[in-house]
């Protein structure tokens, strides 16, 4: 049975930490761990964050539980984030900011249109989020380090994905909870674990948490975004690398005990992304149709139903054809009611809605 926890085992492994790095609870217990049967692997699973939180599921949450709690203690009143169109994680912070009675601005970039992006605008909408339209991701990127700094001075500037050392803290703390549910007998220990990666918080914390919670598990992120943006690195494994040590700097500076280990180089498959950022990919419609007709669970075109096309093409592999393999969901599935009335909606977002949505398969 699932039960709200009143603390973090991150907490649990550190208890310096407590009291010393804000969290506040947002629903996040334990997520689910089940066999995926029919996919042609003996010992292949699955980690429910899909079902992480009533309110709004997937991964942010995790995050938001360690972001949203400094907030409160510093007594913020709006934290600004920024994504795509479609942003799953502008939607679940406008969310639990509304549940924390915090103000919320989103800044918003173009990417390709599907049902996906399309819903998750309408719910965008209807959290009564400022959207702020920047169109291309460059221009996005100025109106959010430099416009919307001059408008809000003294909001909580939340990078994409929630993926600052701060939001990763969510998911060394998912590390352990799946350690402790290891040991519980509730799956074998898994030899690889595989997740999205966009934003690279998932898979630094992920990486991070494996390390210091004493697993075994090798993480292999799956790029689904660009891997630069001129100059600096979005999406690399170096970029994963630098925030798992920015991290580990930041409980160490905290819990004068904590281990110091050295922190090896993630892993990560390039050859998912397609097209670009939001662009469905072959193989991840046939992963996501595959998905659903097996376990009757819906995977996005953008994240999750690529790292799942990477994960059947690695259980096809002779050589891991032994292993246990646990593919993280990263993916929301509460269902919401995205209804908006076309009154309500501004000229861009009806343009947005009325556009071609592109094929998943």
């Amino acid at each position: 049975m699932r039960q709200n926890r009143k603390e973090p085992e991150l907490f649990k492994a550190y208890p310096k930490l407590s009291g010393k790095i804000p969290w506040t609870y947002l629903g996040v217990e334990p997520t689910p761990l089940e066999k995926l049967d029919g996919f042609g692997h003996e010992d292949l699973w699955i980690k429910r964050d899909d079902l992480s939180a009533p309110d709004y599921g997937g991964n942010k949450v995790r995050k938001l539980e360690f972001i949203l709690g400094k907030a409160v203690v510093e007594r913020r009143k709006r934290v600004i984030t920024f994504g795509g169109i479609g942003t799953n994680h502008g939607l679940a912070t406008a969310i639990y900011c509304r549940k924390k009675g915090l103000d919320c601005s989103v800044v918003v970039f173009d990417q390709p249109v599907t049902q996906c992006v399309k819903k998750n605008l309408r719910l965008l909408r209807k959290t009564g989020a400022e959207i702020v339209f920047g169109n291309s991701m460059v221009n996005s990127v100025i109106k959010f380090y430099l416009v919307q700094r001059l408008r809000h001075p003294g909001a909580v500037f939340l990078t994409a994905g929630g993926s600052s050392p701060v939001g990763t803290l969510g998911f060394i703390d998912a590390a352990f909870e799946l350690k402790k549910q290891v040991g519980s007998g509730m799956m074998p220990e898994p030899d690889y674990i595989f997740c999205a990666v966009g934003s690279n918080g998932t898979h630094a914390g992920l990486h991070l948490g494996c390390l210091l919670a004493g697993l075994k598990s090798k993480v292999i992120g799956v790029r689904v975004s660009m891997d630069r943006l001129g100059p600096f690195d979005v999406c690399t494994t170096g970029a994963v690398h630098k925030l798992a040590r920015n991290t580990l700097s930041i409980m160490n500076s905290l819990s004068q005990k904590m281990e110091s280990p050295n922190i090896p180089q993630p892993m990560m498959l390039d050859d998912y992304l397609g097209a670009g950022y939001g662009y469905p990919t072959e193989k991840g419609g046939k992963a996501l149709a595959e998905m659903e007709s097996c376990k009757g669970l819906q995977l996005d075109p953008c994240y999750t139903a690529k790292t799942f096309a990477a994960v059947l093409d690695f259980c096809k592999s002779e050589k891991n054809r032994n292993a246990t393999i646990l593919f993280w969901n990263t993916y929301n599935s509460a269902d919401l009611d995205c209804s908006c009335l076309a009154a309500d909606l501004p000229p861009q977002i009806r343009t947005i809605l009325e556009a071609e949505e592109v094929d998943i398969n």
